[in-house]
């Protein structure tokens, strides 16, 4: 079982990469294409799937959203499509919080996960996840003023993995007024597009 590779990327087509490593290329899916540089080496975590006819590469960039992802897929009727477009289309720490806090309104912004999917994610992950956090030491995001600016920029059309990636790459005083961190992502956001 492949479980993680360093080398440079020679390919990408969206969240689909592919890896030179010591001359052999691997085609992987990420979760995160802000990780790629085709400079240097990148390193990524990955988990295995293998089926009868499939055998699929999901890399990550932390061990941790790797383990999330493997407690994805122990969720019933969760995939590991369904897991890594979750995990695509939210940061691991916001997923993880959301989760812990049974926060069913941010779950369910996730693409394809409706009512029951996100209840059904907390009930059969809540205890897992808490048990990752604190294995892993994962900081969650303060509860504070980050899901209004979520709905602000959701309205705006950003999509929920576009802000976690900006909000993971500003450092934002936690003492500003609302609207000023509003202006720092949406300026972030502006020079990403």
């Amino acid at each position: 079982m492949i479980a993680y590779l360093k080398g440079r990327v020679i390919w990408n087509h969206g969240n689909r990469i592919i890896m030179l490593v010591n001359g052999v290329g691997y085609q992987i899916d990420i979760t995160d294409p802000g990780i790629l540089t085709y400079e240097k080496e990148i390193e990524l975590y990955i988990y295995t799937y293998v089926r009868e006819d499939t055998l699929a590469l999901y890399g990550f960039k932390s061990l941790e959203e790797r383990e999330l992802f493997t407690a994805l897929l122990g969720v019933s009727g969760i995939g590991p499509k369904a897991a890594h477009n979750i995990l695509s289309s939210i940061s691991y720490e916001r997923f993880m919080d959301a989760v812990i806090t049974e926060n069913i309104s941010v779950l369910t912004q996730i693409p394809g996960v409706g009512q029951k999917t996100a209840q059904r994610l907390i009930l059969e992950l809540k205890n897992k996840v808490e048990n990752l956090a604190l294995d892993f030491n994962v900081q969650m995001r303060a509860a504070d003023d980050s899901q209004e600016i979520y709905d602000a920029l959701s309205s705006l059309g950003y999509s929920a993995g576009e802000i976690d990636n900006a909000l993971s790459r500003l450092d934002i005083d936690e003492g500003l007024p609302i609207e000023e961190k509003l202006k720092l992502v949406l300026s972030y956001l502006g020079k990403e597009r």
